[in-house]
């Protein structure tokens, strides 16, 4: 699904990105490398493509935010979504 709105201003265009409960991917083309920097530090996205469209890496970890997705999957967080933690202290220690 995409969206097409008009925005007067980069702070509204993020403050209308941002009013989904959703965060899976933000895509953004631009030239201005300062508008680059203000969407990408504001967009609230598991993912934010700049002036690209081709798919990711399989090293790299692609989760969404939000009420989008399931967790990560690729890279080293992906394999981490599948491990369960156990911290062990003292072992084999008196005292």
């Amino acid at each position: 699904i995409l969206t097409v709105a008009p925005f007067d201003t980069i702070e509204e265009a993020i403050d209308e990105a941002n009013a989904t409960e959703y965060g899976l991917a933000a895509y953004l083309f631009t030239g201005a490398a300062d508008t680059q920097q203000r969407l990408v530090g504001g967009l609230s996205a598991g993912a934010v493509s700049v002036n690209y469209l081709k798919g990711v890496s399989a090293d790299a970890p692609y989760g969404g935010v939000k009420q989008s997705g399931y967790g990560y999957e690729g890279g080293e967080q992906g394999v981490r979504s599948f491990q369960i933690l156990k911290m062990v202290n003292g072992l084999g220690s008196f005292g």
